[in-house]
């Protein structure tokens, strides 16, 4: 039997949806106004206040750096949620196309030194890219020389960093403890001259 248009089921279906769509609506404007607004996820949409702070430091900066241009907590989870950043180590970030080497530096505390930076510098000036760089490129026997500053408290194990960064197990750095040294390039390696004084006096050389 056709039902006519009108009648007292139909307008009591109508009335049900239109009950929940107000329900819907309330909801909706109790949410939290956090939500992400920019680029699909993994597309790597960064502020231009935070692409020139990665830019002037090497692609990785601190926790208080970028809370220095409005990057509060909420701001910072939505980036990394994204892909725009990811953790390099606690209180630090860095840009997406970072290259392995100089991730896996940070990870265990600084910028490449000794003669993983210079290694490093000769790649750039033969033209290779900063990506296809591996461990072997860096050291004969695929151990990594890192900078760190002074005071630094520890320096993380390998079996620990391998499990925290789902990485395959690195051997254990040669580390040069200098503030100075840390701070003297642009945090993907120490500068060129340094790292050639550390490599005069290493005893990992």
């Amino acid at each position: 039997m056709v039902r006519r248009q009108g009648s007292p089921r139909d307008d009591a279906l109508v009335e049900s949806v239109v009950m929940r769509r107000e329900v819907s609506e309330r909801r909706a404007k109790r949410r939290p106004t956090n939500s992400y607004s920019g680029a699909p996820r993994g597309t790597g949409f960064l502020p231009n206040s935070v692409l020139r702070l990665l830019h002037r430091h090497g692609g990785i900066v601190s926790t208080s750096e970028l809370r220095s241009v409005h990057v509060d907590q909420t701001h910072l989870e939505l980036l990394r949620y994204y892909g725009s950043l990811q953790a390099v180590r606690q209180g630090w970030h860095c840009h997406p196309s970072l290259p392995d080497v100089n991730r896996l530096a940070w990870r265990f505390g600084g910028p490449l030194a000794c003669v993983s930076a210079l290694a490093y510098y000769d790649a750039l000036d033969s033209g290779r890219e900063p990506t296809t760089l591996t461990l072997g490129d860096l050291s004969d026997d695929g151990r990594l020389h890192v900078c760190v500053v002074s005071n630094q408290p520890r320096i993380p194990g390998t079996a620990l960093l391998a499990r925290r960064w789902s990485i395959s197990e690195p051997r254990e750095p040669s580390i040069h403890w200098s503030t100075a040294a840390y701070r003297s390039g642009d945090r993907l390696a120490v500068a060129r001259h340094v790292a050639l004084l550390q490599a005069d006096r290493c005893d990992d050389t």
